[in-house]
This record gives C-alpha cells, sequence and structure tokens, in this order.
C-alpha cells in the first residue's frame, strides 16, 4: 500500500511537472523586458533554489510524516494486543475479543483514512510550491531525498 502511495505521488508529479513545462510562453520582444526580468531577480530566489521559508515547510512536512509513521505503530501494537487477546480467548469471551478487534480496526480505518486525505492535500500543495520554484528545488526537499 505504501509503494502505491509513493508511486501515485511521484506520477502526479511528473505528470503536473510535464503540463507546467508545457504551458510555458515565449518572451515577448518588449523593450521592457530586460528591466522587468532584473526586478523579478532581485525579489524572488534563484529559479530551482529554496528559501528558508520553503525549507521550514519541508521540514514541517517531515515531522507529520514521521508522526503520521509514529502514530500506524501504536495502533498496529494496540492490534496486536487485541489479537493475542482474540487469540488466547474461548467461548463467549472469545466472540467479545473478537467483537474488540473488528470494532478497532473500523475505528483505525476511518482515522488513517481522515489523515491520509488531509496529508495528501498538503502534499500536493507543498509540491506544487516546489514546481513553481524549479526541478532543483523538488530534488532538495527531505521529503523527495527519502525516495
Amino acid at each position: 500500500m505504501k509503494t502505491i502511495r509513493i508511486s501515485t505521488l511521484v506520477l502526479t508529479s511528473l505528470v503536473l511537472t510535464t503540463g507546467l513545462f508545457a504551458q510555458t510562453q515565449p518572451h515577448s520582444q518588449n523593450q521592457f523586458a530586460p528591466v522587468a526580468v532584473a526586478k523579478s531577480k532581485q525579489t524572488k530566489p534563484k529559479l530551482g533554489m529554496m528559501d528558508d521559508k520553503m525549507m521550514v515547510h519541508c521540514r514541517e512536512m517531515m515531522q507529520k510524516k514521521d508522526q503520521m509513521q509514529s502514530d500506524m505503530n501504536t495502533m498496529d501494537a494496540k492490534l496486536d494486543g487485541l489479537v493475542a487477546t482474540m487469540n488466547a480467548a474461548t467461548g463467549s469471551d472469545k466472540a467479545d475479543a473478537t467483537a474488540a478487534v473488528v470494532s478497532e480496526l473500523v475505528m483505525q480505518r476511518k482515522v488513517q483514512r481522515q489523515k491520509m486525505t488531509s496529508m495528501q492535500s498538503e502534499m500536493m500543495q507543498h509540491m506544487m510550491q516546489h514546481m513553481q520554484m524549479g526541478k532543483k528545488s523538488m530534488m532538495m526537499c527531505p521529503m523527495m531525498k527519502g525516495m
């Protein structure tokens, strides 16, 4: 499942990047164009470079990812305990223990889906910011270095 998420993220990034490059417009032959380019270079970081604000955002995204992984490990440990109790139970206690496992699975799935949906939206916005800054910016992101 993790492979599917990563593959989807990479594929989406590639598709969006291709679309952005396809939409670039040629420069007009305007006598004021060099002045506009010079001013834009002063106010924006170089294309492909990450500014400090973006690097902070990258680190925040990594912390959220790490926290999600930690939460999933905690949920797995809880399930392991419930399953061990279920397997050791007999009679009507086994039915109650099985119900506890199923209830926990349903609750965890809802929580994970909610977090995944939220994180996916944030991740797409994060990737779009990198794409606007250039290819090198995306490669410098800690989230991408792990892939």
